[in-house]
């Protein structure tokens, strides 16, 4: 695979198709991957069944999301404990040899297993992997710190990654878990990495052991130009207070699902993740009623793959809040630009809005004694909304906290203590009311 001079922006020709041959390539992925999965695959032979879906191609976009029945983690989950095995019907391995099994984070509640091929490792999940790392700063020749734990599927992908773009790939021990930080921290005053991979809550925790440390970030983090966050929404607030505090160049995000075994990386104009459509299509659907949303409308992402020699996954239901980003982007790319906001069962759905994690961050992150705490969102009436802090801080400061939010968002809101959160293994809040 040819990998591009280091100035150039554009990772490839697939990232800038024109739109109308973009849409005539997805539909044709589509039809295919139906197509295959009825024949081939028994999971969705079951699925498809089950939902009397008539095997005629379909011919646009609407019609895909009337006609083809969508699936959830839960579905996948159902299917591994009534087979008592993680290949449950949706590998898509076309007699090719098996060389890797990985598992998602299971931050559903229930780790499931993607299954692949070394055709694959080398075709279509290199090369979104490749687009990726190279969107968010990585270049060939880069020392890259990656903290992506071995068992996770982003960890695969991306030493696969870094491999191929011919950077230098340093894996420290250890995993998302706060104890583990002052390792990650060590070793990025030994090994001087110039690009860091991780999730913004080890970011946070690590900026944190610098103030306990007594040490300066800028100092820690002199070798780096740039970070690249997985796991959760980035706030504008708390993306200029790491440059601040730590002198980097930029730091991005990343998102999608390893469930759904699809990502992509933020550009330098911060829009949203742009997702290769050439090897997955990306929709966006109305929680409740399961309308397809046009770009610029919230609801949850619905992810079909475009691949084979791997799991595959058919309009899999990620259970986020997502939204296509409408308009041309800066960087150039035509790609889809998706923004995702946080766990839908974090979130709030109104009867005029979904109020998703990410709205409450960006408004609480302008106040430094709030920035990245954890916090919980709970239904308090028809148009209200309570926000579980697991801070004290004094009433004072709640109420500036309680303005902050209610400014922002336009809504009845309340900014709380409470004792109870239920804080999840990465330092997130799990649990949305």
């Amino acid at each position: 695979m040819r990998i591009p001079p280091s100035a150039q922006e554009i990772f490839d020709a697939g990232e800038v198709l024109p739109p109308a041959e973009m849409a005539r390539r997805q539909l044709r992925g589509l039809n295919r991957a139906v197509r295959f999965a009825a024949a081939n695959l028994p999971f969705y032979q079951r699925v498809f069944a089950e939902a009397g879906l008539a095997p005629e191609p379909v011919r646009s976009f609407d019609e895909y999301a009337r006609r083809v029945p969508s699936i959830r983690k839960a579905d996948v989950a159902g299917a591994v404990r009534a087979a008592g095995t993680g290949q449950i019907g949706i590998e898509a391995l076309g007699g090719r040899r098996l060389s890797n099994v990985v598992m998602t984070s299971g931050t559903l509640g229930f780790n499931t297993f993607a299954f692949l091929t070394p055709s694959d490792l080398r075709g279509g999940s290199l090369l979104n992997s490749l687009r990726e790392l190279w969107i968010v700063g990585v270049r060939p020749g880069m020392k890259v710190l990656t903290l992506s734990p071995a068992w996770h599927a982003l960890a695969l992908l991306d030493t696969r990654g870094l491999t191929a773009l011919g950077a230098e790939a340093v894996i420290p021990w250890g995993t998302f878990a706060p104890r583990f930080v002052p390792n990650f921290l060590d070793a990025v005053v030994a090994h001087r990495p110039e690009h860091i991979l991780l999730t913004a809550p080890v970011l946070r925790g690590m900026i944190e052991e610098c103030d306990r440390r007594e040490a300066d970030a800028r100092d820690v983090f002199a070798s780096v130009r740039y970070i690249a966050c997985a796991g959760e929404s980035l706030s504008a607030p708390y993306r200029r207070h790491v440059i601040e505090r730590t002198g980097i160049d930029d730091l991005f995000e990343r998102g999608g699902s390893s469930d759904g075994m699809f990502g992509g990386g933020e550009c330098f104009a911060h829009r949203g993740h742009h997702i290769s459509a050439d090897l997955h299509y990306v929709e966006v659907i109305d929680p409740v009623s399961g309308e397809l949303l046009a770009p610029g409308r919230r609801g949850v992402p619905l992810v079909t793959n475009l691949l084979r020699g791997r799991s595959v996954y058919i309009r899999f239901n990620t259970e986020d809040v997502a939204a296509i980003v409408p308009g041309e982007c800066p960087c150039g790319r035509t790609d889809p630009v998706i923004e995702l906001y946080g766990r839908l069962s974090d979130s709030v759905v109104l009867e005029d809005r979904i109020v998703a994690p990410a709205d409450i961050r960006e408004a609480l992150d302008t106040i430094p004694d709030f920035m990245g705490q954890p916090f919980q969102i709970e239904h308090a009436g028809p148009a209200r909304i309570r926000i579980a802090m697991g801070v004290t801080r004094p009433w004072a400061m709640l109420s500036r906290a309680t303005d902050a939010v209610r400014s922002a968002l336009r809504i009845d809101a309340t900014v709380t203590i409470s004792e109870n959160l239920a804080v999840g293994w990465k330092g997130q809040v799990m649990r949305g009311g």
